[in-house]
């Protein structure tokens, strides 16, 4: 220990001699192991994170493949369940310990109110069993119980983050009171800390409630007319997650559990026997659920950036190492001649590498914590970053294998050490072979030729984000505020919900600074829709296929001119389309080319699916606009009267303004609170904003490709520049003579130009191939380009080749202007 000890402390004045040195390497690694150690913290987030509970390993999530058309489904894709499929699951004891069920109570944020002002915060209701279930023991008070869920008792416990920040930590936290969407729940219990819920999409809930049956708190915030989780057997609203035993695998569980999960579902909605047989599957609980698809393949890809972006940052600190070693020849010589071995000097190289990694990697480390908090703003997405033990120890063993590699380097360097180097003067050590010195140039090739690799990659996906960006949405986005409205209290039915929101939009119009307003059910860029079966003049306009897929709106009057999409035939919605008066609706251009082609649309009548009886005439027929997000392809569409349909409650108010929207934020609030003061404005945003946000994951995937093509080019810049130092220091000699003997400074400096241009040039003949091939694999994620993109191509080359005559000229300029007569003296 105490060798050990007496080694690092050598170390560390060894490194202290050279504080240029030291600090550039130590910043160089401090670079590429943060920049890894932050992608996999998003990557360990997204895709391998585990619950927070014990055993996680044992928990599933339910879902559903072959979704019975006779069915109706709210919620995330194929995890919505029916309260009858819930419980023939959960009482399945042979296949789990537990079986949870859980809802959030809005597609976003639902309104509470804990002050006199109403706040919005994530809020879900969930099983009995949900804190049991997990394994999870609230730190203050108690979970809930089995017959809190069947009473629906009004209690919530809350998440331990919500106390601290939006309660202080108040000690005194149980038995206060919350209204959530004005009905009153008492607390009685706080989450220990780290323990966010278990929803797929939203990662971290504020608080849980128990099961409800009241009509305010339905699934979803579904309208109470439309469905009820109690109500509605055929209503797929509920997530489910459960605990296998021990010992059973999801494969099993699977198949034991197929025929009571579809008897089931028969049971609740007859199955047509024509349809796909329903089927179960159960998935395991890591990361987040809804990201991973989406996400899993840009991560996996920014985790390959990042390892080249490592590798060229190593390449540095080797070259920078060996240089360093090079002017130590002579004491290396002189302390074998005393007796010192070469496993001696391997340990003292190592121990100086160990110090260097141990330094950047710490660096590193905090580098990696402020880029996370970065990389959660860029992402977009609602997922909480924080490194773990898994972060922890991938961090150490890249550092582990980044000490070893950098021991290893110069092992070539001792193992041919002349002794009587040590007799020699400092001068004497000039002369060395130039095999060193190709071997830098090698690496410096290779260097330029992974920067390529990632310069391309960058462009391809930075003008990816530009396209989409730019791209024509078919309506206008400029001067748009949308925000949700939720009525809370005296809202009984369709008509009162109807009055609520034509009363309300009538005061937003008459808003100083409002040009036009209107309302939807579903905003428009959220990523949401409703998607039904369509009937035109009472048939299947597919005969061939089960149904005619539509997807529906209900609008309010003037939609179609605030939101500025074109009208191509007929007419807008109008105030007078009222619940007495004949019913209409607008369908888009693509609905007119795919179910009513060759004929002319106006006056035809559809209806959809499952409410066959409620016909619609045809009346308007817009443009084709996007709807869920910017890379949505084109989909028919029906817009319908919201005054002429059932299930209204929550709306998304459009108002459209001249000057900046978000200044309409504070009056359409006051205007609210007047009316309702348990009411909000739910995530009022720019029309521009919300369909940015359908493109957040380009743009953290082109913003973090840009920047580490950046760093890589500056640390080929790094790397080329001390290689070309490094060699014309070494041939100072050299090119002394040559100038003595007649050559000029032009022929000098076209010299080394030369030499450093077909280092370039290697780099770039394996390069630019490399590029083609490695964006092959991101066809899936480009917009509007190919892979092969040749402008992306010529701008990449240029940028590195810029970068290389800057990074050459400099170092070959000093070379031009050394003194012949002052090198030979030296020499």
């Amino acid at each position: 220990m105490v060798g050990v000890i007496q080694g690092l402390r050598y170390s560390l004045r060894q490194l202290a001699k050279s504080p240029v040195f030291s600090a550039i390497s130590i910043l160089t690694i401090a670079l590429g192991i943060g920049a890894n150690t932050a992608i996999f913290s998003v990557m360990n987030t997204v895709l391998l994170h585990f619950l927070p509970v014990p055993n996680p390993q044992q928990l599933v999530y339910f879902h559903l493949k072959n979704q019975p058309l006779s069915t109706s489904q709210t919620g995330y894709g194929d995890m919505s369940m029916s309260l009858p499929v819930f419980e023939a699951m959960r009482i399945r004891r042979d296949v789990f310990t537990d079986v949870i069920g859980f809802a959030p109570l809005a597609f976003e944020k639902v309104a509470v109110r804990i002050g006199p002002e109403p706040e919005e915060t994530w809020g879900e209701m969930v099983s009995g069993n949900f804190f049991s279930g997990l394994q999870v023991q609230p730190i203050v008070g108690r979970g809930f119980t089995w017959q809190d869920e069947s009473t629906h008792a009004p209690i919530a416990v809350v998440n331990y983050a919500w106390w601290k920040g939006r309660f202080a930590g108040d000690k005194d936290i149980l038995g206060r009171t919350i209204y959530v969407k004005g009905v009153p729940f008492t607390i009685v219990g706080v989450a220990p800390p780290g323990f966010n819920g278990v929803d797929p999409v939203h990662t971290v809930m504020d608080f849980w409630i128990p099961l409800q049956e009241r009509p305010e708190l339905n699934a979803w915030g579904t309208p109470a007319t439309d469905h009820t989780l109690y109500g509605s057997p055929n209503w797929l609203a509920l997530q489910m997650l459960g605990r296998l035993r021990q010992g059973v695998s999801r494969e099993q569980a699977q198949a034991q559990l197929t025929p009571a999960f579809r008897s089931a579902l028969a049971n609740a909605s007859p199955i047509d026997p024509h349809e796909q047989k329903p089927l179960l599957v159960l998935s395991g609980v890591r990361g987040v659920e809804n990201l991973r698809d989406d996400y899993e393949h840009p991560l996996r890809f920014l985790m390959s950036m990042v390892a080249l972006v490592l590798l060229i940052a190593c390449a540095n600190v080797v070259m920078l190492l060996l240089a360093r070693n090079a002017s130590r020849l002579p004491e290396f010589c002189l302390r074998q001649a005393l007796g010192a071995n070469r496993r001696a000097l391997f340990l003292q190289m190592l121990r100086e590498s160990v110090v260097l990694v141990a330094a950047g990697a710490a660096l590193g480390w905090l580098f990696a914590g402020a880029a996370t908090q970065v990389l959660a703003i860029w992402s977009g997405i609602d997922i909480v970053i924080e490194p773990d033990r898994r972060v922890l120890l991938f961090t150490a063993a890249v550092s582990a294998i980044v000490a070893v590699a950098f021991g290893l380097a110069p092992m070539g360097l001792i193992t041919r050490l002349p002794l009587n180097l040590a007799l020699r003067s400092t001068g004497g050590t000039t002369g060395t072979g130039q095999n060193r010195l190709w071997g830098r140039k090698l690496v410096v090739a290779l260097q330029i030729s992974l920067c390529t690799v990632l310069l391309c990659s960058a462009g391809l996906l930075y003008r990816t984000l530009r396209n989409l960006e730019s791209s024509d949405l078919g309506m206008r986005t400029a001067g748009l505020l949308v925000f949700g409205i939720s009525p809370q209290s005296n809202i009984r039915t369709d008509a009162d919900a109807i009055r609520f929101h034509t009363a309300l939009l009538e005061r937003m119009r008459a808003l100083p600074g409002v040009d036009s307003a209107t309302i939807m059910e579903v905003r428009i860029g959220s990523g949401g829709s409703d998607n039904d079966g369509v009937l035109v003049d009472g048939r299947n306009p597919v005969p061939d296929r089960p149904f005619a897929g539509v997807r529906s709106n209900f609008i309010g009057s003037g939609f179609l001119h605030t939101l500025g999409i074109p009208l191509r035939l007929g007419r807008d919605i109008k105030d007078s389309d009222t619940a007495t008066s004949p019913r209409v609706a607008i369908v888009n251009q693509t609905f007119v080319d795919r179910y009513l082609a060759g004929v002319f649309p106006l006056q035809h009548h559809i209806a959809l699916v499952g409410n066959s009886r409620d016909d619609y005439r045809i009346v308007g027929v817009a443009g084709n606009s996007r709807y869920t997000s910017i890379r949505e392809t084109r989909r028919p569409m029906a817009y319908f009267p919201f005054t002429q349909t059932l299930g209204v409650l929550d709306m998304q108010y459009e108002l459209h303004t001249r000057g900046d929207p978000r200044m309409l934020i504070a009056e359409a609030a006051k205007v609210v609170q007047e009316i309702d003061p348990n009411v909000l404005l739910q995530k009022p945003i720019t029309q521009q904003a919300q369909f940015a946000e359908t493109v957040s994951r380009e743009r953290l995937v082109a913003n973090l490709s840009v920047f580490f093509g950046a760093l890589a080019t500056f640390l080929v810049a790094i790397g080329l520049y001390g290689t070309i130092s490094y060699g014309i220091s070494r041939r100072t000699a050299e090119i002394g003579v040559r100038m003595a003997l007649g050559a000029q400074r032009e022929e000098v400096l076209r010299m080394v130009l030369l030499e450093s241009l077909s280092v370039a040039v290697v780099g770039l003949a394996v390069g630019i191939p490399a590029s083609l091939a490695v964006a092959t694999t991101l066809r899936s994620m480009l917009y509007g380009l190919s892979s092969g993109d040749p402008l992306t191509i010529v701008l990449a080359f240029a940028g590195i080749t810029i970068v290389i005559l800057a990074a050459t000229f400099f170092p070959a300029h000093r070379a031009s202007s050394i003194d012949p007569m002052r090198a030979l003296r030296m020499e």
